[in-house]
């Protein structure tokens, strides 16, 4: 799997929401399989298929919201999962989260 962070997702507009999720249904490039909101972080992990070219992935997203500079877009490099939490690697910053 591949993941992008979407960093202060949450602090978006339910409609701002709802037309990222219709462009992303438009777009035959990406392949979206899961998704996970992260309250702690404000923030959405976004799980896609291996078929997905994870960095025209980051790109295209990086389009969508460029008229919105609080969200930010990473590539997750690893999760590391534990029993209660887990760790994502992205930029040589390491986060972690509370399932």
């Amino acid at each position: 799997m591949k993941f992008i962070y979407l960093k202060n997702y949450l602090d978006l507009p339910r409609e701002e929401k709802l037309n990222f999720f219709k462009f992303l249904g438009k777009t035959d490039k990406l392949s979206l399989s899961d998704q996970r909101v992260i309250f702690g972080e404000n923030a959405l992990l976004l799980d896609f298929n291996d078929d997905t070219n994870i960095e025209e992935a980051k790109e295209i997203i990086k389009v969508f919201f460029k008229t919105i500079p609080k969200i930010s877009v990473y590539v997750v490099d690893q999760i590391i999962e534990d029993k209660d939490s887990f760790i994502l690697e992205f930029n040589n910053k390491k986060l972690r989260v509370k399932q």
